[in-house]
């Protein structure tokens, strides 16, 4: 048993290996494999093995540094989307204490409390005063 350990090890020195983006192409097929199953659309089987078969070609890469600029895009846009969700969670956990509004300049978002009537808001990034009802 440890000549074959030995063996994958020798064979896997100077590939790339697992990193969360083949993790996240091995879920993605296995989802769509049992969607699959269960609408029966042949189309899904063959997105979810081009999936698995990406999965592998970038696990067994020997172009490290292309793999790894995969990864932090992956990474990147990962953070984005997560970053989003956790604003919608923030300001669907305050609904009842304040309001959210955007800077008809800039766009930045503005949180102000709720029960104040009509209010004059001033942008803090540029300045912008403009008046809106909390």
């Amino acid at each position: 048993m440890t000549a074959m350990k030995e063996k994958l090890r020798r064979f896997m020195a100077g590939r790339y290996g697992t990193d969360a983006l083949n993790q996240f192409l091995s879920i993605s097929s296995i989802v769509l494999l049992l969607f699959s199953l269960v609408t029966r659309l042949g189309l899904f089987t063959w997105v979810a093995f081009g999936l698995l078969v990406w999965c592998n070609y970038r696990t067994f890469s020997r172009n490290i540094s292309k793999r790894t600029e995969e990864n932090y895009k992956f990474y990147t846009l990962k953070d984005r989307l997560t970053g989003r969700l956790g604003g919608y969670q923030k300001m669907w956990a305050d609904r009842k204490t304040h309001r959210y509004y955007r800077c008809p300049q800039c766009r930045q978002q503005l949180r102000v409390p709720k029960g104040r009537g009509r209010i004059q808001i001033t942008c803090p990034r540029c300045g912008t005063q403009f008046i809106k009802k909390s």
